[in-house]
């Protein structure tokens, strides 16, 4: 049963990927994006999205389900609607089994440059069946 958790796991990591980057069009990665990605792939742009996995916790009332937290990070240089792809998250990815918790939307410097670049960063949570 250990085996299926795992691979719950790697299926809800694949579908953040998968999902994310056919709605929206943008590059998803995981955990960060190396200095190499963001010159080559990127081409410098900050139009990307970061996902990371968080802590778990036993589901209140659900002996065999972990909770566990999962942050989402997009960054949208020259994007015309934040709002709108605000939306978009959300939805794309409660449809695959994750709940929507919050968002925070700000403006991030870019370098020493008076240029700025919207970032919104979502929390959410994912369920994962589990029998020791």
């Amino acid at each position: 049963m250990i085996q299926k958790s795992k691979q719950r796991i790697d299926e809800l990591d694949a579908k953040i990927v998968g999902s994310l980057e056919e709605a929206l069009g943008i590059p998803v990665f995981q955990d960060h994006v190396t200095e190499d990605e963001f010159k080559e792939n990127l081409k410098g742009k900050y139009r990307y999205i970061i996902f990371e996995t968080g802590g778990m916790k036993r589901a209140e009332n659900k002996q065999y389900t972990l909770i566990q937290d999962v942050l989402i990070r997009l960054y949208a240089e020259g994007l015309p609607n934040v709002d709108h792809l605000q939306i978009d998250v959300i939805h794309t990815l409660e449809k695959n089994g994750y709940v929507f918790v919050s968002s925070d939307k700000t403006a991030i410097q870019k370098g020493k440059e008076d240029a700025y670049v919207d970032e919104v960063e979502f929390s959410f949570t994912r369920a994962i069946k589990y029998v020791c």
